[in-house]
């Protein structure tokens, strides 16, 4: 099947609307996404923000959404690359994407993992309303309910979207950003790799021993981001937690 290409890491995309990894592979851009700001932003041969996963030394994997790959900041000022600094020979592998969905999150780590090794994987998790849905021709599309739908854009393409608007609803949602939880969570102890879990936009009291959220700031989905000192408060916060708790 074509949409099983999608857990495959020689045929991984972001999403089949707009952007494909390999359109990013070793380029340095000025603006990414929604963000026009002139900010520096430099991927790596693998599409992805943040160091080469060839880097000698702890590596550090960080998974999700925009706030995880920092939109709307430079290169250096990510709270992923901030925490990276912070441990001896930390290498900063950012696999966060803007607008993507916890589908995307387990699908990355599951289909990233054995390849990158991390020491220590870090999961910010999106909000739950963010899904992927595989269409009748085998694309993976990014969905979001509140603000848009990258289906495309012809007739059969807004049914879809339509579609899916009136069949979601929050339980629903929770439900899939929970089963994704669990497929992450017993996947990387069975892995035996040490993880975090930053449940900061799910609006949930669901926490377990994994969960550190820290201060980082519960921002609407309005496109803010937070800034440079936002993030660098955030990943001292989340150091001194993996210092405290001898993760690594």
């Amino acid at each position: 099947m074509k949409t099983l290409s999608y857990w495959n890491s020689e045929t991984f995309d972001i999403a089949t609307y707009k952007w494909t990894l390999e359109g990013r592979k070793n380029k340095k851009v000025n603006s990414n996404g929604s963000d026009n700001s002139g900010c520096v932003y430099t991927f790596n041969e693998y599409g992805f923000r943040g160091d080469s996963p060839e880097k000698e030394g702890i590596k550090i994997l960080s998974v999700g959404c925009s706030h995880t790959e920092g939109i709307g900041v430079n290169d250096n000022e990510t709270w992923s690359h901030y925490l990276s600094r912070m441990i001896p020979t930390g290498v900063d592998i950012n696999l966060g994407i803007s607008g993507r969905s916890n589908d995307y999150i387990s699908r990355t780590i599951i289909t990233f993992l054995d390849i990158y090794k991390p020491d220590l994987v870090l999961i910010m998790y999106t909000y739950p309303e963010r899904r992927e849905y595989y269409t009748k021709n085998g694309k993976v599309e990014p969905y979001h309910i509140n603000c848009w739908g990258y289906f495309d854009e012809d007739i059969q393409g807004k049914v879809d979207y339509e579609t899916l608007t009136l069949l979601s609803n929050e339980h629903e949602n929770y439900i899939n950003w929970y089963k994704n939880h669990l497929l992450i969570s017993n996947f990387l102890t069975v892995k035996k790799i040490p993880y975090i879990w930053n449940g900061t936009f799910l609006n949930t009291t669901y926490k377990d021993e994994n969960r550190f959220d820290g201060n980082y700031p519960n921002i609407p989905d309005n496109h803010r981001h937070a800034s440079p000192l936002e993030n660098q408060k955030y990943a001292k916060e989340l150091y001194t937690h993996i210092k405290n708790q001898q993760i690594l």
